[in-house]
């Protein structure tokens, strides 16, 4: 029996991009038939038996796309008509990161002496050539890479050497290396502009063979770092950046050679002195941007204090470095002190200031037994908290290791360059030494033919092609984070930037998700909450979902204690099925009335019209008991968000399961109109209603809870969810809200739009850039007016781009809105300011 097996697929942009998808997985062995969908970026191969799902990686990769596994067992079925999806999935387990095909791991690196888009290409395919090497991402903004590979089949050091072999330096990740490649290249500017400056004063009063002497020197000191990386590529079978500086200043220095020998009447000492300097001082302020982009991540890493006070036994307090603080220990935080590590508060009440972790504007209450964040800084008195997660088990390292990930993807906006950079480099060459032929065949001036060939070399940058879009990625995703907004995709911004439709989930989205007025209405007259609240509490307290949450509090303050020993199944998006085996069985329903009534249960005529607020069934044993009705608010700011979204011409639709009377009372408020309402829907109800909007040409944002909305938020182009900091490895979602304020959903989509802004106007850049620099160079302008740009000035040109670049993606620092800087009034009540700093003592008193 032939199996079927289904696969996402990133990258692809319009047909031909699934045809050529197709034919790469139709080319594998064993494969009958292949289905590609680009609505879903989803492709299903079928095949007469199981493929290793490295090959299908690797062929999907080497037609230029990307492709990943859940690793999901529902994913493999019988070839043959697809059944009708389950309207109750549950989700799958956790993860802080994709998952990863069994038997790989993932590991990130920096890779230093990248250039230009060709490095990136020449160290991927070197990786991907390696045994046991999966998915590869390289970033030249980041200097990074970025991928997995089969530990049995090969490791860590034998790809570093490849990477080696292949001319670049790989290294483990290091805080001071964006600093080291700063001082190198400022070093290195130094010594050029030194000798340059000696040659300069030479040139003219000392002797030719000492001006050769010290060209030749000047050429060894200031440029063998180009000759270096232009040999690498070549040993690669490639041509990059360092080729094209490598040969324009080394033909510089050959026409002065040819001067001194008597072949040509002057040198080119002037212009072979100059394209060093400019080229290394460039080289410089591109190191310094781009450390200064990197700062905006870095800043967030070094959260964490270098130690903590560690409260001992005997009360007494012992300052210990944060490498040797363990889990378990309690620790004394002072006022003003960030905190070491996650943990749980012990004592008291604390007040945290989380802007620079989730971007939560104000101080935020904590009480007993409640978790606290790494890298937060106390506000109020002193506290103590017990230590639970270190390093890598930490908040903030999984928050940062997602915005990495983010900044490796590469959005569907960057194929073009990538293609483009592909064949840059030999064209650029090829163009050059048309430039000088031509020059040489109709004036016969050797000067002219050198000066048009060294000008198109080095004016040429595939290197601003290279960095358009990574740094703005870079930028954007680590300002969103710094208000309090996780990209976990480089594709999502994109795809956020340009939502036709924002369907949005009501409770804890649209309403605060904070019910509370919690009436109860029985059925008949045994159904009281003395003898049902005990399995109702037993129930509701194994979910998260915020109904289940406020009749957990309802029951627990009533004085109701949980009937245990039960087996509790929660539905998505429908409700709560518990089971008892003692005695007699027993089964309570708990949830919204259609459930209720899909599970058989009777229901009489309910008033559902007059009260507003959520209704919510409970039954027993197949006969309905009674009702909840629980209130809730609309968050303050969720009429102005919908409001902006709607200017923007993004149309807006509320999808709940809430009954329809509720669902429209909430729409109203919101602004939303009666006929953009979709309500008593089943998550799978909700998943075939973005299917049809995306079948119909529309890109879809689902804004919803991230563990029941998991399957709406899959299926969607992107999705969003309303997540809490400590929650973020259950999340399901391309984009994460921390905090509870909805205003953050129109920051990321003004982020999202700002940055793809950014990232068209360095594309655009580039291309224009090389479009009129190249022409410009080669000395078009010559044959109308006599002029002739100077090639140390398409030298600095060259050097300048680069810089434009990064110095643009680098202004979304300062034109994305919001942060925790400013205090919007849309972002509603909140909690009083921290009470006056009391002193508290290590030992409880």
């Amino acid at each position: 029996m032939s199996v079927s097996h289904r696969y996402r697929i990133s990258g692809m942009t319009c047909q031909n991009c699934v045809r050529h998808v197709t034919k790469a997985l139709s080319a594998l062995p064993g494969v009958t038939r292949v289905t590609v969908s680009l609505e879903h970026n989803e492709a299903t191969v079928e095949s007469a038996a199981p493929i290793p799902f490295d090959q299908v990686l690797s062929a999907v990769q080497e037609a230029g796309y990307g492709a990943s596994d859940g690793s999901d067992p529902a994913t493999l079925l019988p070839a043959g008509p697809a059944e009708p999806a389950p309207t109750d999935i549950t989700p799958l387990p956790p993860s802080p990161s994709p998952p990863e095909p069994s038997g790989l791991s993932r590991t990130s690196f920096r890779v230093e002496g990248m250039h230009c888009a060709t490095c990136v290409f020449t160290i991927e395919k070197v990786l991907r050539r390696q045994e046991g090497v999966g998915r590869v991402h390289v970033n030249l903004a980041t200097e990074s890479c970025d991928l997995t590979f089969d530990p049995r089949r090969t490791s860590i050091d034998r790809l570093f050497s490849a990477i080696r072999d292949a001319g670049y330096n790989p290294s483990l990740p290091d805080a001071e290396a964006v600093k080291r490649e700063y001082h190198k290249e400022l070093t290195g500017l130094f010594v050029t502009t030194f000798l340059g400056g000696i040659l300069l004063v030479l040139h003219g009063k000392a002797g030719e063979g000492w001006v050769l002497a010290f060209a030749i020197l000047l050429q060894a000191a200031g440029g063998w770092i180009f000759y270096r990386g232009a040999w690498s590529a070549l040993r690669n079978g490639t041509a990059n950046m360092d080729t094209l500086v490598a040969l324009g200043t080394t033909s510089a220095l050959g026409y002065t050679a040819m001067h001194v020998t008597g072949f040509v009447p002057d040198d080119m000492v002037m212009t072979q002195v100059l394209l060093l300097i400019f080229i290394r001082a460039g080289k410089v302020l591109e190191a310094w941007v781009k450390a200064r982009a990197r700062s905006l991540l870095m800043d967030t890493a070094s959260l964490l204090p270098e130690s903590a006070s560690v409260v001992l036994p005997d009360g007494s307090l012992r300052t210990t470095p944060l490498a040797e603080l363990t889990a378990g220990v309690t620790v004394l935080v002072p006022h003003g002190e960030r905190l070491p590590a996650d943990g749980i508060l012990t004592d008291g009440e604390a007040w945290i200031d989380l802007s620079l972790v989730t971007g939560e504007s104000l101080p935020v209450r904590k009480s007993v037994g409640e978790e606290l964040i790494g890298g937060a800084t106390n506000a109020g008195s002193p506290f103590r908290m017990n230590v639970t997660g270190l390093g890598r088990e930490t908040v903030l390292f999984r928050i940062l290791k997602m915005v990495q990930e983010a900044q490796g993807d590469r959005p569907p906006v960057q194929r073009l360059a990538d293609r483009i950079s592909a064949i840059f480099v030999p064209a650029v060459i090829a163009m050059a030494l048309l430039a000088g032929g031509l020059f040489e065949l109709s004036t016969g001036d050797h000067r002219l033919a050198v000066m048009a060939l060294i000008g198109v070399l080095v004016v040429a940058c595939p290197c601003a092609l290279g960095l358009a879009t990574p740094t703005a990625i870079l930028v954007g995703s680590s300002r969103a984070l710094r208000m309090g907004i996780l990209f976990r995709k480089g594709q999502a911004i994109e795809e956020l930037s340009r939502i036709d439709v924002l369907a949005m989930d009501k409770t804890g989205t649209l309403t605060r998700g904070t019910l509370t007025d919690v009436i109860w209405t029985p059925a008949t007259g045994e159904s009281s909450l003395e003898r049902l609240g005990g399995r109702i509490l037993e129930a509701v307290r194994q979910s998260g979902h915020p109904v289940s949450r406020a009749l957990s509090d309802y029951l627990g303050q009533n004085g109701i204690f949980p009937v245990e020993g039960s087996q509790v199944e929660e539905l998505p998006g429908k409700g709560l099925a518990a089971r008892w085996a003692d005695g007699i069985p027993y089964r309570l329903l708990v949830g919204n009335l259609v459930f209720l009534r899909e599970e058989g249960v009777p229901l009489p005529p309910l008033d559902t019209g007059e009260s507003s607020g959520v209704l919510v069934g409970v039954a027993e044993n197949g006969q309905l008991a009674g009702t909840f009705r629980l209130a809730d608010e609309l968050r303050p700011e969720a009429e102005e968000v919908i409001r902006r979204f709607r200017s923007r011409g993004v149309d807006v639709r509320l999808l709940t399961g809430d009954r329809k009377e509720e669902a429209a009372r909430v729409a109203l408020m919101a602004g939303i109109p009666e006929d953009h309402v979709h309500a008593e829907l089943s998550p799978g109800d909700k998943r075939e209603l973005i299917r049809t909007w995306e079948q119909q040409g529309k890109t879809v944002a689902m804004v919803g809870d991230g563990i029941n909305d998991a399957g709406s938020l899959t299926q969607a182009s992107v999705g969003i969810a309303m997540s809490r900091a400590m929650a973020l490895t259950r999340e399901k979602g391309d984009v994460l809200l921390l905090g509870d304020d909805l205003i953050r959903l129109d920051w990321a989509h003004r982020a999202a739009i700002l940055t793809m802004g950014k990232i068209r106007q360095n594309l655009g850049w580039a291309f224009f850039y090389n479009l009129l620099g190249i022409p410009l160079a080669g000395g078009i302008l010559y044959p109308f007016f006599h002029l002739f740009v100077p090639p140390y000035y398409s030298g600095l040109a060259m050097a300048l781009s680069s810089v434009t670049v990064v110095a643009n993606a680098l202004a979304l620092s300062y034109s994305i809105p919001g942060g925790h800087q400013e205090h919007n009034p849309l972002s509603g009540p909140t909690e009083q300011d921290p009470p006056p700093i009391a002193h508290v003592s290590p030992t409880k008193g």
